[in-house]
C-alpha cells in the first residue's frame, strides 16, 4: 500500500504558474510478523512541484523537480529553492518524524477501510534469522528463490510476510523447527486468509544441504 507525507515550505503564485516547495516522503507498507510497516520508501526529499491554472479553476503538473543526488546535491538544492528556505531545505531530514507519522496515518486508514487491526510503524519491524549452517541458508533464501517464486515469497526470517494476488491476500510463513532425528527443518508454506494452506514445503537441513522431506 503506498503513503505519502509532505511538508509545504512556500507556494509562489504568478500568472497562472503556481510553484510550491515541499519536503516530501514516499513508502510502502506491508504486513510483517503481523504488523503494517513500512517495507521500502524514501527519506525526507526535497521537491519542487509547478503547476498551471486552467480557465476551470483547476491545475495540471508542468514539472516535478528533485535535486541531484551526491556531490551536487547541495548546490542543486540551491538552485532549486530560494535563499530563505535553504536551512530548512538542508536540514530536512530532521522533518522526517513528521513526515513518518503522515505516512503511518494514511496506513492507519487503510487498516480502517479493510476492516483490520494491526500495529502500524514506519520503523524497522526486527526479524529473527533461522539458525542454520550459511551455506544451506544461502541456497534456501537467495540462490533456490532466484527460479522459484514460492521461496521468494517466503520470508527470509522465522515469521510472516502478505501479499495480495489477484485481489487475494496470501500469508507466507517461514518456521524452524526439529526432526525426529534432531536435524533442523525449514519449513515454508502458503496459506489464504482462512487459513486453507496453498503450498506447504519442509527442508531437512543436513550439513550445507537442504533436503527435500
Amino acid at each position: 500500500m503506498a503513503t505519502e507525507g509532505h511538508i509545504v515550505l512556500d507556494v509562489e503564485e504568478k500568472d497562472n504558474i503556481v510553484k510550491v516547495y515541499t519536503i516530501s516522503s514516499f513508502g510502502y507498507f506491508g504486513f510483517e510478523n503481523g504488523i503494517f510497516t513500512e517495507i521500502s520508501g524514501s527519506g525526507a526529499i526535497p521537491t519542487v512541484m509547478t503547476f498551471s491554472e486552467n480557465s476551470n479553476g483547476g491545475y495540471s503538473l508542468i514539472e516535478y523537480k528533485e535535486p541531484e543526488d551526491g556531490e551536487e546535491c547541495e548546490n542543486s538544492i540551491k538552485q532549486m529553492f530560494p535563499e530563505k528556505l535553504w536551512d530548512k531545505v538542508l536540514k530536512g531530514q530532521e522533518s522526517y518524524s513528521q513526515l513518518a507519522e503522515s505516512k503511518e496515518n494514511e496506513a492507519k486508514e487503510y487498516l480502517k477501510q479493510i476492516g483490520r487491526i494491526a500495529d502500524v510503524s514506519s520503523k524497522y519491524v526486527e526479524k529473527k534469522r533461522p539458525n542454520i549452517n550459511v551455506t544451506a541458508e544461502n541456497k534456501l533464501f537467495v540462490y533456490w528463490g532466484k527460479n522459484d517464486s514460492f521461496l521468494n515469497h517466503c520470508p527470509y526470517w522465522i515469521g510472516t510476510k502478505e501479499r495480495i494476488e489477484n485481489g487475494v491476500r496470501l500469508i507466507y510463513e517461514t518456521s524452524q523447527s526439529k526432526s525426529a532425528d534432531g536435524y533442523d527443518v525449514i519449513t515454508f508454506k502458503e496459506t489464504k486468509s482462512d487459513g486453507t494452506v496453498v503450498e506447504e514445503r519442509s527442508y531437512k537441513i543436513v550439513g550445507d544441504e537442504p533436503e527435500l522431506q
